[in-house]
Parts: structure tokens; C-alpha cells; sequence
């Protein structure tokens, strides 16, 4: 919060010594004054600049009636983008503003987005109004220039890039994903076993199954957690996600002058980026070279449908042909979005189940009695009621990305009766949504038993993958790596708190782009067999 404000404070000295300046030196240079005009004339004309640049810096605002806090001159709104759990502190403020509230940032509106039927309104009736990114100088940075499917613009380009991203994994997921999945279970299965009974916080553990899926799919290579290789990619990835979130590099975007600064930081970013691009480049560069002697199973990994892709015109009115930076980006997309999102979860969902062991029971007698002791496939899902329960209440209370990723208002639209000018940010507030007390009845409680039948809950009020044009590409991935981690988890393993711990897991979280548990220790007791 020191540093966030310490930021903020900088940026405004250095605008307002920059409007001081051109106050001062500009009268010459712009609305020229001639030797003969009355002092009260140049005035006029250093006021009537003044008023410009204000206007400039504050562009006119949404409809007079859009509720929101104060805000501040020149800083807008940032002290309420200080916070330490962002979600949670926006559906706090929704409270008080309503499910549809605005809030500035320098010289950036942004309306946030705080209940489903709201939600769905933006993203999914009118999904070709909202499917712009915001434009952003770090978002540039990390995202090859904006080639990435997840911070890309919308545009011909965008669209041909993830056809092609999604084509390819669907492909793959349906002729090698179940198999995938399946195989890093048993191992991280193994993984556990070998704890013999001692506590161990297991988030590693997770990361690297839900890695080895992806590396598996993209590149056919699966890492052991001592891999100094897959140390190198995990440590890069995670500083970037980890430096895009802090308040020195964000307000970049807010106050471009501040780029002109020393930032330590940013300098820390552009150092991992560059890291990160040699390693996946590398990674490319070998399967490249060993693609004609792969086997027919080997070669279905999603980074041969995407190298097919290249060099040819895509179904598009505009021609758009993709190069290799497009398969580099929808490489990073699937690694850091398939990677840590579902590691997090699997650490959400056995934090949660410490806080109620009844309901791993529960799901243990489901598994044994209705699978005959084998271990499950997906297909058994519909057959598994109370196992799909503790996924989706995970799903809900525990969001991975609780803020989605910002949208923009490609053209003057509405929502929920609201004019919403162009180029407007909209931030989807899922972490809200799914605690909305006029949809959840106890929203804050773990209780999965409201998604089985007379609970009184519905799974179509989730939106733990956004929605419309800017779905979460790995939305299908995502759903059976939840079911089958889990399912294996649960079948072999009791979970019971270490002795060490004082308390049960905390259930806050540190929220950044990612929603991760704060780090606790956990004993996996081997069941007997089914």
C-alpha cells in the first residue's frame, strides 16, 4: 500500500510539474501573443490552454447518473485500485454504488461489472460492443505487441490467431487430452505417496502436474519437479505474473509520463520477458527441428497444428496470414493460463475440504459406490453429483482469475440502461458475481451441497471462464483437468492438517491477476483401495 501510494504521489508531482512548465514556456510556441495585445489577452489565451489540457486529462464522463466514489483530481480513483484484495474490496464497494459502478484512473473510465445478468449483458448479448482490449503500454510489453490471444485487440488478426489456437486444441484435447490428464495424476498420485504421511505444502506438486498437461500437449515433454528446466520456466513465468501486478509497473499505463523515469521493476519485467521468449523459442526451435522423425501420437501436439497454420491466408475477408510470434504468444497464452489457474484451484479446493473433511467423505463413498473401486473417467461426471458439487462451488467461491482480464468498449454502447462511450474499460467483477447475495444464499459459505438437486442453486450462474467472444480459450482443458485431479485426489487420499498448523488454511487468498491460497501445509493420508 507504502509503495502503491508512494507511485501515485510521483506520478502526480511530475504532471503537475509538467503542466507548470507548459504554463510557462509554451506562450511563444502555440497561440502566439503579438507585442502589441493587452497583458489581459494573453492571459485569455495561457487560461484557455489551461482549460484544454484539463480537458484533455478529463474527458467527459459517462452518464451523469453512473454512480461511483469521489474522485480526485488527477489521480481519479487509484487509492480504490490500492487495495490489497482488489475483487474483494470492489464488491464491497458495489454495495454502496450498485452492481454497475464506474471509477477513473488518470485519464481511463472504467465501469465495473459486479452481477451475472449485468455480466452476461456485456460480454455475451453484446459481446461485439465489448470484445476490445484495453490499449496498454505494459500489456504491449508482455503480449508481443498485442499478439497474444489473451490481451490482443479485437480485430481480423485476433480472430483468425485464436481460430487457429482453438482448432488446434480441440484437436489435440480430443484425440490425446483424457490420456494426458489421466497419466499426470497417477504421477502426482506417486508424488504424494512418497510424502509417507509428513506434511508438505503441495502447491508445487500441483503446478507441476498442471504443467507437465500443458508442455505435454504443446512441445510432447513432461518435467519431474527438480527439473532445472522447468524451474527456469515456472520462476520466469510467475515473476512476470506476479511484477504485471504491482502498482510501480501498472501506472505506466495511468501516467505515461512516469515512463521517462528509472523504474527498477519494469526494468526486473523487460528481463523476464526477454527470458521468457529464449525459452519458449528455444522450446519452438527443437520441436521444430524434431517434427519429421515424431510419431504419428507425438506429432498431434497442439504446436504442429499451430505451425500448419502458418504462412497461409486465414478464412478471413482480410486475408490475415500468422507468423511464428502468433504461435510464440498462443504458446505463452496456454502455459501461463493452463497452468497456474488450475494449480491455484487445486490448492482452493483442499483448503476448502479441510475446513468441512464431511464433504471428502461424502465424495469418497460417491467414487466407491458408484465407480466399483476403478478410478473415474470424464464421461462419469454426470454420474457424480456430489464430486461436481465441490468443483463448482470451488469454481465459485474462488474464481482463479476473480477480475477476468479488462474489456473495452469497441464502439458507444449500454449496460443495464447505462451509455458507455467508446473505448470505455469494463472490468467483469466474477469474484462479485459469484458472491452476490441476491443470487447465493450464504454467498461467503463453502457449501457445495446448493448445486445438488433441492439446493437450490444452478450452475448456469457461474462464470468462472467469462464468456462470449473472449471465452477462456482452455475452457474445456480446464474443466477436465478440475474433474480428474480431484476425482484421483479424493479416491486415494484423505487430506487432514498437519499437526504443525495452529489453524486451518486462511481462506482470504492473495489476489493478483491469479487467485492463489496463502501457502499451508497439509498431510495426504492414503486410503485403502475402493
Amino acid at each position: 500500500m507504502t509503495a502503491y501510494v508512494s507511485v501515485v504521489i510521483v506520478g502526480a508531482v511530475v504532471m503537475l510539474t509538467l503542466l507548470w512548465i507548459l504554463l510557462i514556456y509554451l506562450p511563444g510556441k502555440g497561440d502566439k501573443v503579438t507585442q502589441g495585445e493587452p497583458n489581459g489577452c494573453q492571459s485569455a489565451a495561457v487560461g484557455s490552454r489551461l482549460l484544454h489540457s484539463f480537458y484533455q486529462f478529463f474527458p467527459c464522463s459517462l452518464s451523469p447518473s453512473l454512480p461511483g466514489p469521489l474522485s480526485l483530481p488527477l489521480l481519479g480513483n487509484m487509492l480504490e485500485l490500492a487495495h490489497d484484495h482488489l475483487p474483494s474490496h470492489l464488491t464491497s464497494l458495489a454495495r454502496r454504488y450498485g452492481n454497475i459502478y464506474r471509477l477513473k484512473c488518470g485519464n481511463t473510465t472504467m465501469v465495473v461489472l459486479n452481477s451475472g445478468d449485468i455480466i452476461r449483458e456485456a460480454l455475451v448479448k453484446k459481446w461485439s460492443d465489448f470484445a476490445g482490449r484495453p490499449h496498454s503500454y505494459t500489456g504491449d510489453v508482455v503480449s508481443g505487441g498485442g499478439r497474444s490471444i489473451s490481451l490482443g485487440d479485437y480485430s481480423e488478426e485476433w480472430r483468425a490467431h485464436r481460430r487457429l489456437a482453438h482448432n488446434a486444441l480441440q484437436r489435440c484435447s480430443q484425440q490425446s487430452l483424457h490420456g494426458v490428464i489421466q497419466k499426470q495424476a497417477l504421477h502426482l498420485r506417486q508424488v504424494l505417496l512418497d510424502y509417507n504421511g509428513r506434511a508438505a505444502d503441495l502447491s508445487e506438486d500441483f503446478t507441476v502436474a498442471a504443467s507437465n498437461v500443458i508442455t505435454t500437449l504443446a512441445f510432447g515433454k513432461e518435467y519431474e519437479k527438480s527439473s532445472a528446466e522447468l524451474q527456469r520456466l515456472h520462476g520466469c513465468l510467475n515473476e512476470i505474473v506476479s511484477l504485471w501486478g504491482s502498482p510501480w509497473i501498472s501506472a505506466l499505463d495511468s501516467f505515461p509520463l512516469l515512463r521517462k523515469l528509472p523504474n527498477p521493476p519494469f526494468s526486473r519485467l523487460l528481463k523476464e520477458v526477454a527470458r521468457r521468449d529464449d525459452i519458449i523459442r528455444t522450446h519452438l526451435d527443437e520441436y521444430k527441428m524434431q517434427a519429421p522423425s515424431k510419431t504419428s501420437e507425438e506429432a498431434i501436439a497442439i504446436t504442429s497444428a499451430l505451425l500448419n497454420g502458418l504462412g497461409k491466408p486465414q478464412d478471413t475477408t482480410q486475408g490475415v496470414v500468422l507468423t511464428d510470434t502468433h504461435v510464440h504468444m498462443a504458446t505463452v497464452d496456454l502455459l501461463i493460463g493452463g497452468t497456474e489457474t488450475t494449480a491455484a484451484w487445486l490448492s482452493w479446493t483442499v483448503a476448502f475440504l479441510l475446513h468441512r473433511p464431511e464433504v471428502q467423505y461424502r465424495v469418497y463413498d460417491e467414487l466407491c459406490s458408484v465407480l466399483d473401486g476403478r478410478y473415474p473417467q470424464y464421461s462419469d461426471r454426470h454420474r457424480l453429483p456430489v464430486l461436481c458439487a465441490v468443483i463448482s462451488e470451488v469454481l465459485r467461491l474462488r474464481p482463479v482469475a476473480p477480475l477476468a482480464v479488462p474489456h473495452r468498449a469497441i464502439r458507444d454502447s449500454s449496460i443495464a440502461g447505462y451509455f458507455i462511450p467508446k473505448n470505455t474499460v469494463i472490468i467483469p467483477n466474477l469474484f462479485g458475481a459469484h458472491h452476490d447475495p441476491a443470487v447465493w444464499t450464504d454467498p461467503y459459505a463453502f457449501k457445495p451441497e446448493r448445486f445438488l438437486e433441492g439446493g437450490g442453486a444452478s450452475t448456469r450462474a457461474l462464470l468462472p471462464f467469462g464468456g462470449g467472444a473472449r471465452l477462456c480459450l482452455g475452457e474445456a482443458v480446464a474443466k477436465m483437468e478440475l474433474f480428474l485431479f480431484t476425482a484421483y485426489l479424493l479416491r486415494d487420499f484423505q487430506f487432514v492438517p498437519a499437526e504443525s498448523q495452529t489453524s486451518l488454511p486462511d481462506l482470504t487468498g492473495v489476489a493478483s491477476v491469479v487467485l492463489k491460497a496463502k501457502a499451508y501445509t497439509v498431510i495426504a493420508r492414503p486410503r485403502p483401495g475402493p
